[in-house]
């Protein structure tokens, strides 16, 4: 064992020792008075005894003053953990850079409780090592390593007494008013943010006639009232006090008063061992605290507790140490040998016990208590050979503390409590573990100012183990967000995302992580502006996949608004990009004819509505974008306007069907003189826009009675294009070359839409075709995207972008 670890603990080990053959019920019977049913204060902690024992006498030399800690903002909040991580710092090492507040995560604690300052009879406070230390600069230290991250530092007093009749609890209770005077003195004066309480003792009847269990609770109704508006104040209690009605806490009593109760569940190995399973005739190891199979355990003291007040009051203590002896044999609960052999290990030691030079090589084994159901609880055992003994050790290692943080979270507790920080240390699998269970705080980094309108931002949670993120995406420039980006699966930890923007567009950009535990952190922001002269990152400036209920998924592209939607409405038939300049704007058509925009919005008038009547099939924009024309079923062209523009004049068309559904798709001509109207069976029939229809299509495919054709496309600049069959065929027409995506599902009717780039030629078409569950396949040397994707759903519908 490290002689730096030892030199810690040393003081609690000795006092530890002079306790363990003190029987429980032995104790008990000497102190607890007569009640109608029994007094379950055996479930008390001697470990907090020995503590404060040392914290009393620790030799901690000559200290510089304290001196006040610059001004913070509010203390706590967001940001932080998402619940409680209170934890104990032991004043006898509050700075020591191997195990003091020098090693510890403040990110990850929202509570350091100084422990402490000792209580005396005539209720002042002793004027021992722990009150040197909180006049000294070792406490500013505190303050200033804590505040700036949130963490609150409060005041821990403390004031234990199981001795017979417990005098100095009767007299301290009784002198509370002085207490009260002098913790609100020292809050005050320090700047500290609060009080814990830990008192410590039997209920019984005190010299002035009142019981200890109601002056405790008076004393905590009154420091409450005298402690400043928004101080914490938090009770230290046992883990058996919400199920006892005439112990030393009124858990109900107090609870009005008190922020929360930091509940001791830990020592119970003192408090089971007569019990089954265990029923060992005197003290026998077992774990410190049990997640459950044994009488008091975690599982059922946090079921008391919240049956009594809410889970919001609950703070679940866990140990950072372990109990550890010499003993007859390797095997599980044995007794100590002697009996007074019982010592305490701290976390660190305990996790080096294994590469000591006093372990025999190979003794070593590690093991798990049968008796626990979740197989958590640790043991160990291994020959001594400076004690040529057997030795035994339970303690709680990151598998079992898991299981305890796993039981905050099910229970929905207020946190978890830390006996005690300097046990642990700077020990990065103890912070590693909070993070996973209570925060997994993400950082978001977008680079400054992107140069591309692609650009990468890179995601990462510290310590916490992450299983993946969530991302979303929100642009400023236009007010509108938040809209989520593919999910990232980490690598060791971190990811990244891709983002893409507009040239000068602000974007923010907010993650979660999922942690390995189960969790769900809270949501972490950044932000970034666009480079006014970036690049742009693709061949287009805006792709986005169109689905059935009227949703606009990003594809590589950059987010925008989508004005209407029907969710579990499959009514969306089609959408269009309108032509021009970004920001992008568009339009989706529902089954009844109505327009709605997405992006930047705009003004459609529309001259057809058949409410209530599916018929609306598909429309397109004029060229200049000053309005457009809406297909309906039967072939029919309805004209629409765009902002304050003009209806376009009226379309002569070759093909119309009364009463026949047959209709499927318009495209208009890159000159605005007229288009072609798709049929189901895939002819193309032409029409003038305010004069005569252009001849026919040239070598268009043809499927009589199979409504087998899906879209149809033009190559800007011309006449010429593709019509999409629903196998996934790109069949060409005037003049259009061969084309092939590279995908074709024979007799499976899901290809859906065929979309080109504005940079295609007759000589050299490009762009991608849409599968219905959302696959974008490019074709003609477009580069493969990232798109959205419903897999098994066939419910994608349109590309639409520009």
């Amino acid at each position: 064992m490290p002689l730096h670890q030892i030199k810690h603990i040393v003081l609690a080990l000795m006092a530890l020792l002079m306790l363990s053959s003190f029987g429980l019920e032995g104790v008990n019977a000497a102190t607890s008075p007569p009640s109608p049913a029994p007094s379950r204060d055996s479930g008390h902690p001697r470990v907090m005894q020995q503590a404060a024992a040392q914290v009393g006498t620790a030799r901690v030399g000559s200290l510089l003053p304290f001196t006040p800690a610059p001004p913070q903002g509010a203390i706590g909040g967001a940001g932080g953990p998402l619940r409680e991580i209170f934890g104990f710092a032991l004043a006898s090492s509050l700075n020591d850079p191997t195990v003091g507040y020098p090693t510890w995560d403040f990110s990850l604690l929202t509570v350091a409780a100084f422990f402490g300052l000792h209580v005396q009879d005539d209720g002042t406070f002793a004027a021992d090592s722990g009150w040197t230390v909180w006049n000294s600069s070792e406490l500013s230290g505190l303050i200033t390593a804590a505040h700036p991250h949130g963490t609150k530092v409060v005041l821990t007093i403390v004031l234990q007494d199981f001795a017979a009749g417990t005098p100095h609890m009767c007299a301290g209770l009784a002198n509370r008013a002085t207490t009260i005077s002098q913790t609100v003195a020292q809050v005050t004066g320090k700047g500290v943010d609060g009080v814990n309480i830990d008192y410590e003792g039997l209920n019984g009847t005190c010299p002035n006639g009142q019981s200890a269990r109601a002056m405790m609770t008076s004393f905590v109704q009154q420091l409450r009232s005298a402690l400043p508006a928004g101080a914490q104040l938090s009770v230290d209690t046992y883990a058996s006090s919400a199920a006892d009605p005439v112990g030393f806490f009124d858990i109900g009593g107090m609870a009005p008063n008190a922020d929360f109760f930091f509940v001791m569940a830990y020592d119970l190995d003192y408090s089971n061992y007569k019990r089954p399973p265990l029923s060992c005739s005197s003290l026998c190891l077992s774990p410190t605290a049990p997640l459950a199979g044994y009488y008091y355990n975690d599982t059922s003291t946090a079921s008391q507790y919240t049956a009594v007040v809410p889970a919001s009051k609950v703070v679940l203590g866990v140990p950072y140490y372990g109990h550890k002896a010499c003993v007859s044999s390797a095997t599980p609960n044995q007794y100590a040998n002697p009996p007074t052999s019982v010592v305490a290990d701290s976390y660190l030691d305990a996790s080096g016990e294994s590469t000591s030079g006093m372990v025999q090589p190979g003794s070593y084994v590690t093991h798990r208590d049968a008796n626990d159901p979740a197989g958590s609880e640790r043991w160990d055992t291994w020959i001594n050979t400076t004690l040529n003994c057997t030795r035994e050790l339970y303690w709680d290692d990151a598998t079992s503390l898991a299981q305890k943080y796993g039981l905050v979270n099910q229970d929905n507790l207020r946190g978890v409590g830390l006996w005690n920080l300097n046990y642990g240390g700077g020990a990065p699998e103890l912070w590693s573990l909070l993070s996973t269970y209570f925060a997994c705080v993400v950082n978001v980094a977008p680079p400054a100012s992107p140069s591309t309108t692609a650009f990468t931002v890179t995601l990462s949670a510290g310590s916490c183990a992450v299983a993946s993120y969530d991302i979303q995406q929100y642009d400023s420039t236009l007010n509108t967000g938040w809209y989520s980006l593919i999910p990232t699966v980490p690598a060791g930890g971190n990811a990244t995302a891709i983002a893409e923007g507009l040239p000068g567009y602000a974007y923010q950009f907010r993650a979660r992580a999922h942690s390995t535990s189960g969790l769900v952190g809270g949501w972490s922001t950044a932000s970034t502006t666009v480079a006014t002269t970036a690049t742009w990152s693709h061949a287009y400036k805006g792709l986005y996949t169109l689905d059935a209920f009227g949703g606009i998924s990003v594809d590589s592209s950059p987010p925008l608004s989508a004005s209407a939607s029907w969710p579990g409405w499959k009514i969306a038939r089609t959408a269009h990009a309108l032509p021009g300049p970004t920001p992008q704007s568009g339009a989706v058509l529902d089954g009844y004819g109505g327009l709605h925009f997405y992006g930047a919005p705009i003004t459609l008038t529309l001259s057809a509505y058949w409410s209530g009547w599916d018929i609306a099939r598909d429309f397109a924009f004029l060229p200049d974008g000053s309005g457009g024309f809406v297909l309906d079923g039967y072939g029919g062209l309805h004209p629409f306007a765009v902002g304050a523009h003009a209806p376009p004049a009226a379309a002569r068309t070759t093909g119309y069907w009364p009463a026949w559904d047959i209709a499927r798709k318009v495209v208009i001509f890159s000159d605005g003189s007229g288009g072609y109207v798709m049929d189901g069976y895939g002819g193309l029939h032409p029409f003038g826009i305010g004069t005569a229809p252009p001849p026919a299509a040239v070598g268009a495919v043809y499927w009589p009675g199979w409504q087998i054709a899906r879209d149809v496309v033009l190559i800007p600049g011309s006449h010429a294009g593709y019509v999409l069959d629903g196998y996934g065929g790109l069949h060409p027409f005037s003049g259009a070359p061969a084309l092939s995506a590279g995908v074709y599902w024979r007799s499976w009717d899901i290809a859906r839409s065929v979309w080109l780039l504005a940079g295609s030629t007759v000589a050299a078409p490009s762009g991608y075709l849409l599968d219905g569950y959302g696959g974008a396949h490019p074709f003609g040397g477009a580069a493969a995207i990232n798109t959205a994707y419903f897999p098994g759903q066939d419910i994608a519908r349109e590309l639409t972008g520009i």
